[in-house]
């Protein structure tokens, strides 16, 4: 970590880069990340954002598909594109190409009819294979009961009736509103220079031209609220395996909690080797199930993540596993842990960080996460001290504050009775 000096500066357009000389491999990580994706669609768009994402490397104004993947195939490199941005990583020497691709595909990107039409219809076949999955529809179900009419209740994919009527209008107006320089963050990291970099960013992305952002207030209009009452859905598959979501609205990256609640998941239900205390007790001790977690603050974004209680069993063990969570939501919260768990704990999240941070690519992606969410570039040094300073009060008390066993969302999906209301109401007086 003592060498660990990343640059920030903004470019005339806007353009927020961020930069970190990493000399160790002859290997450069480029990641733009662009403040777009499924929160600023319209509701009767959903799915945009995800076709603009899978569009952007179909084509340019200056390059096909065809021949930015070529390119890419003949220097070695990987290209990745998403609703958010773009992600290269290259060979250092590589790097002009890159970065001519990679502002290209931010800039000019062609989006021609027969391309949207295509990958439309991949958009929609994709919607109708994931319906036959009961673990996605179950998933999608429990979003739906916990966001609301946020714009997170809905998949990323959209929907099929929402999907049908996207045209290449809408994914041209998505692309100019959203992917613009001042709403833009560039990270690279790797075989280069502080000089280098500044020259070759400038010459890349300083004629990308800066246009007036959506005020916030219109981005995004609807703000989510918690549950003051349970909310149930059954939902009948014939499959074998019962998939089971129980949870609640979490929280944002930046509450100050967040370190004592990434302590708490992984001693109730995220712990490495299924050492946590639902993996434990509700997998290997009582057997209902192989696959088993619980946690809160993976999903904290910018917006309210979502705590995620999950369980995959037979039928005949539902009220079992909906049980075995609630109990141990109730028991962290009304006993402290012990400091023999909390060390175990502690010890691993401070031994194993360091460890996501050994690649160019994973540089990248952390030089972004402090830039959203005003970690500071001194984070990776503080963080270890974070985790150490949570205590066994510090987990109780996060616990009481952040999981509700009474008022929350469950959603079952498999071979549930088919009158699924007698079986809503019956499954109320046990939750």
């Amino acid at each position: 970590m003592k060498d660990f000096e990343p640059k920030r500066w903004v470019l005339a357009n806007g353009l927020t880069v961020l930069f970190l000389e990493n000399r160790f491999y002859p290997i450069i990580a480029i990641e733009a990340f662009v403040d777009a994706g499924q929160k600023h669609e319209p509701e009767d768009k959903a799915g945009l954002a995800y076709l603009v994402g899978t569009l952007l490397d179909e084509g340019t104004k200056n390059r096909s598909g065809l021949e930015i993947a070529q390119i890419m195939d003949f220097i070695g490199g990987n290209l990745e594109t998403s609703s958010t941005g773009v992600f290269a990583q290259i060979l250092s020497k590589d790097v002009d190409i890159a970065l001519d691709i990679v502002s290209d595909i931010l800039k000019n990107a062609l989006f021609d009819e027969q391309d949207v039409i295509k990958e439309r219809n991949k958009q929609l076949a994709a919607i109708k294979s994931e319906q036959d999955d009961p673990n996605i529809v179950a998933y999608q179900a429990f979003r739906e009961l916990v966001y609301g009419d946020h714009p997170y209740h809905r998949p990323g994919k959209g929907y099929t009736r929402t999907v049908k009527t996207l045209c290449r209008s809408d994914v041209m107006n998505y692309y100019e509103t959203y992917f613009v320089p001042n709403n833009t963050i560039l990270a690279v990291v790797g075989d280069l220079s502080e000089e280098e970099a500044r020259e070759k960013i400038e010459k890349y992305f300083g004629d990308w031209p800066r246009k007036p952002l959506v005020e916030a207030s219109k981005r995004l209009s609807v703000r989510v609220a918690g549950q003051t009452k349970p909310r149930v859905k059954y939902i009948y598959k014939e499959k074998e395996q019962l998939h089971i979501y129980l949870g609640h609205l979490g929280i944002t990256r930046d509450n100050p909690d967040y370190y004592a609640l990434r302590v708490m998941d992984y001693i109730l239900g995220t712990g490495p080797g299924f050492t946590d205390r639902i993996s434990r007790k509700l997998r290997d001790e009582q057997g209902l199930a192989y696959t088993v977690y619980a946690h809160i603050t993976p999903s904290a974004t910018e917006e309210p993540g979502v705590f995620t209680a999950y369980i995959g069993t037979s039928p005949e063990n539902k009220d079992r596993a909906i049980e075995g969570f609630l109990r141990e939501i109730e028991l962290i919260q009304k006993e402290r842990v012990s400091e023999e768990e909390l060390e175990n704990v502690k010890n691993y999240l401070t031994g194993s960080y360091v460890f996501k941070f050994e690649t160019s690519n994973q540089l990248a992606s952390y030089l972004i996460s402090a830039e959203k969410y005003h970690l500071g570039f001194d984070y990776l040094r503080k963080y270890p001290d974070l985790i150490r300073r949570v205590t066994a009060e510090d987990v109780q008390r996060v616990a009481q504050k952040y999981l509700d066993p009474v008022n929350y969302s469950l959603v079952v999906v498999g071979k549930v009775k088919k009158d699924v209301e007698t079986q809503r109401r019956k499954d109320a007086k046990i939750l």
